[in-house]
């Protein structure tokens, strides 16, 4: 029985290393996806600071993933008066998507994906995932629902 499982250990090791993924690349295309959607959120929100309604912070943290290793990708802060939301990268490897940012506040935490390339590629705002995905597309509309939902209700 021993001999079974040290070679079904040796075959799974064989075929990782053989598995013809450029991990690298896939790195690089997510830190990239990461920056443009961060230019996104500068552009939907553009009117909001240049009137100093909101500020930008950015910073970076690392990040470590199976087959990825670690790594250091971009972070965006808002701060609208006294109150945060951070934009916070989970991840490249996600089942069915092409990554993982949250959206972090107060309150709670909104979900977006970057959408597979038969998805449109661009990114979707997870709304519920049980007992089905519901998610829409990432835009300014989008964007103030999931800022209403991270962000403490006012007083």
């Amino acid at each position: 029985m021993g001999d079974q499982l040290t070679e079904f250990i040796r075959s799974r090791k064989e075929q990782a290393g053989r598995s013809g993924v450029d991990w690298q690349a896939r790195k690089d295309n997510w830190i990239r996806s990461v920056e443009d959607l961060y230019a996104l959120v500068r552009k939907m929100l553009h009117a909001s600071i240049k009137s100093r309604d909101v500020t930008l912070r950015r910073s970076d943290v690392e990040v470590t993933e199976d087959y990825v290793g670690t790594y250091t990708v971009p972070t965006l802060e808002l701060v609208v008066g006294g109150e945060r939301v951070e934009f916070r990268p989970r991840g490249a490897l996600v089942f069915g998507a092409k990554g993982r940012v949250d959206i972090r506040g107060g309150r709670d935490t909104v979900t977006l994906i970057k959408n597979t390339d038969k998805a449109g590629g661009g990114w979707s705002v997870i709304l519920q995932r049980m007992p089905h995905l519901t998610k829409v597309p990432f835009d300014e509309g989008s964007l103030k629902d999931a800022l209403e939902r991270v962000m403490l209700p006012l007083p």
